[in-house]
């Protein structure tokens, strides 16, 4: 849970036209944010508000924390719950049709999408891009190698690695293939499986589940987030992919992210040993680091600024400004070692961020 002290907004956030004298303020509860931001977000004029989003502790009362910061994060939780509720895939995931959310649901989540992306910057991108591309354009401008590749990151990796495997010649005959047969069953395949056949099958399977499946969804979601196409991110299907591919994080981004100014020999060092600990992260890894950092967990910002402190013994950590983005780290570390192990220690304590982030 995190704790930001830094009360001041951003002039950044707010990147469309909006009504000065319309400001709206979102109190999230931290253990139900999902459900708080849908329900906040039926306001269908939402969209022309200045939003505030402060957080509600686990003890009923409103946090500190103000700005973007606490915005980016609100969102980063609000998405991360809703993979794990309202959709299915693996790498990439789609909407999930479920008895309890109606078109008002949907709608809702339609706009936190879009509001995400216009003043915060903020993107979802584990969502399916072929999804998201099915909301925008009509749908003979999908490719269906596209579509394919997409469905290979929605299933699992031994599913996809099986449907790979079944138009190689590594496989003569898919038909006699227990693991392709299982993952065509699991898919409930009609088809007549062959060598010939199989491309087809997976194009069919592609459409299945990521165009076909979430329509209902689709069409609630297609009117608000055609609101995105003012901006030339959203205006062509290769300037979509270019959004995904500028907000998902690497190692290398967020160390490009990195900015600072060392003026003694320490400081040059640990900044340098800070910038090997993110290339050591792996990919999830990476994503903890930057919303650790910025409250999010895709690349949101243009820069993290880092500084210097001269804390030691019991008293070093490193402490982040979520809404500058600032990150202090100790210029005291003796070794990279150091370093990795208490940044390390920070992410396995993630339910203690709130001493570690202000």
């Amino acid at each position: 849970m995190a704790d930001y002290r830094d009360i001041t907004i951003d002039a950044q956030d707010n990147q469309v036209e909006e009504h000065p004298q319309l400001v709206k303020e979102i109190a999230v509860n931290r253990n139900n944010v999902l459900k708080d931001m849908i329900l906040a977000f039926k306001d269908e004029m939402i969209l022309s508000y200045c939003l505030e989003i402060v957080f509600i502790d686990e003890r009923g009362n409103i946090e500190d924390g103000r700005g973007s910061g606490v915005k980016r994060e609100a969102l980063s939780i609000f998405w991360r719950e809703f993979y794990n509720s309202l959709a299915i895939g693996a790498s990439e995931k789609v909407p999930a049709i479920r008895h309890d959310y109606q078109q008002s649901e949907w709608k809702s989540i339609a706009r936190v999408l879009v509001v995400g992306f216009t003043k915060f910057a903020y993107f979802p991108v584990t969502l399916s891009n072929a999804f998201i591309a099915s909301c925008l354009f009509p749908e003979e401008l999908l490719a269906k190698e596209w579509l394919v590749e997409s469905f290979h990151q929605y299933t699992s990796k031994d599913e996809s690695e099986t449907l790979k495997r079944s138009v190689t010649e590594e496989c003569s005959d898919p038909s006699t293939d227990e693991d392709v047969i299982d993952v065509l069953t699991s898919y409930k395949c009609r088809r007549v499986v062959s060598k010939d056949t199989m491309p087809k099958i997976i194009e069919e399977l592609a459409h299945q589940e990521i165009i076909q499946r979430p329509k209902y969804v689709a069409n609630a979601w297609s009117p608000i987030v055609n609101e995105l196409k003012r901006f030339k991110e959203f205006q062509t299907v290769d300037s979509l992919l270019s959004v995904y591919e500028a907000k998902k994080p690497t190692q290398k981004k967020v160390c490009n992210l990195l900015i600072s100014n060392p003026s003694t020999d320490a400081q040059r060092e640990c900044f340098s040993h800070l910038k090997r600990f993110v290339k050591s992260l792996d990919d999830n890894l990476v994503s903890v680091f930057l919303q650790y950092v910025t409250g999010s967990n895709i690349i949101a910002v243009d820069s993290i600024e880092v500084a210097f402190s001269e804390e030691s013994g019991k008293t070093r950590r490193p402490v982040a400004h979520t809404c500058a983005p600032l990150l202090v780290i100790p210029s005291t570390y003796q070794s990279y070692n150091e370093l990795s192990e208490e940044f390390s220690n920070i992410f396995r304590r993630e339910a203690a961020w709130s001493f570690y982030i202000v």
